[in-house]
């Protein structure tokens, strides 16, 4: 069970990523320039972060769906342009769509349905969403976007028609 909440927020670190040396940071302060350097897949599981970190405000039953499958060039091209911006900043003025919705709240079946492909997007907006409904002053922003979402997986598979969001607040 600790293993879970370690997987999805234990300092999670965002990877020095081009350079190959890894930091933590909160994601709500990386710079573009940071996010255009960094692999497609970190690029994608900030992307999905923060956007669960703006429907912070929202019931997760009011979030309805969230997308998948970003085309991200476009924000990476953005971000080239100006580097020194944070990509929260970026994100707020306009975010991606995906080419995927997916619905949420779900239960452990539909996660495990979702191609693992999906799933660390979908797990990591829900730990954005988890931090910004979060009160506590020091509440940890850290994400390591390198984490296997496996052992999620495996929590879920014994208990397939239990809640993913209750699952995963229980252990956040």
């Amino acid at each position: 069970m600790k293993s879970l909440a370690i997987t999805l927020v234990a300092p999670l670190v965002i990877l020095g990523l081009a350079t190959g040396a890894s930091a933590k940071q909160d994601p709500t302060k990386v710079t573009c320039e940071t996010f255009a350097a960094s692999t497609p897949e970190a690029q994608e599981r900030v992307t999905a972060y923060l956007d669960g970190y703006s429907k912070g405000g929202k019931k997760i039953e009011d979030v309805g769906e969230i997308d998948v499958n970003r085309n991200l060039d476009v924000l990476v091209v953005s971000c080239k342009q100006d580097p020194k911006l944070t990509l929260w900043d970026k994100i707020k003025l306009k975010l991606p769509g995906g080419s995927k919705k997916i619905k949420v709240p779900m239960t452990c079946e539909d996660y495990l349905a979702l191609g693992s492909d999906v799933q660390p997007e979908a797990a990591y907006f829900l730990a954005g969403y988890n931090r910004a409904r979060k009160t506590e002053v020091g509440a940890s922003g850290e994400v390591d976007l390198e984490t296997d979402v496996a052992v999620l997986v495996q929590e879920c598979k014994p208990t397939p028609k239990e809640s993913l969001w209750a699952k995963i607040k229980k252990h956040l």
